[in-house]
C-alpha cells in the first residue's frame, strides 16, 4: 500500500512521508491497514468491513520487532473517536498526555499479543 492509497482510503488530500504499511486482509478481502513509523503505530478499520479485522497473529508480526527496538508502541486517538479509544485500551495502551485534537497513549506490551 502506498501513502496515497492509504490517504484515498482515509478520504484525505495525502499521508505524510515515513510511513510504513501493511494491508490486513480478512477471506480475501481488504479489511483495514497498520501504518507505522518508528514506535508510533496506528490501525484503520475499512468502514465497510464488518466483523473482527484484526487477527491477533498479524498484531504480533508488526509490532513484535518495535517492541523489541524501542520497548514500547505510541500511538494517538482523536479526541471524539470513542471506538478508537475503546480500541487501543482493549489492547493495554495507557493514557499519557493529550492535544487539542488527540489522546495519546503508550503501551510497554499488548494484552492480546503473545510478546
Amino acid at each position: 500500500m502506498t501513502p496515497l492509497e492509504a490517504a484515498a482510503l482515509l478520504g484525505a488530500p495525502n499521508f505524510p512521508d515515513g510511513w510504513d504499511f501493511t494491508e490486513i486482509h480478512r477471506c480475501g478481502e481488504l479489511a483495514g491497514f497498520i501504518c507505522t513509523q518508528g514506535a508510533e503505530i496506528h490501525c484503520f478499520r475499512i468502514d465497510s468491513y464488518k466483523g473482527a479485522w484484526m487477527p491477533r497473529q498479524e498484531l504480533e508480526r508488526i509490532t513484535r520487532p518495535i517492541l523489541e527496538k524501542f520497548g514500547h508502541l505510541s500511538t494517538k486517538v482523536r479526541t471524539e473517536n470513542f471506538q478508537g479509544h475503546l480500541f487501543v485500551k482493549r489492547l493495554g495502551f495507557r493514557q499519557i498526555g493529550h492535544d487539542e485534537t488527540s489522546i495519546h497513549y503508550k503501551a510497554e506490551r499488548l494484552k492480546h499479543a503473545r510478546l
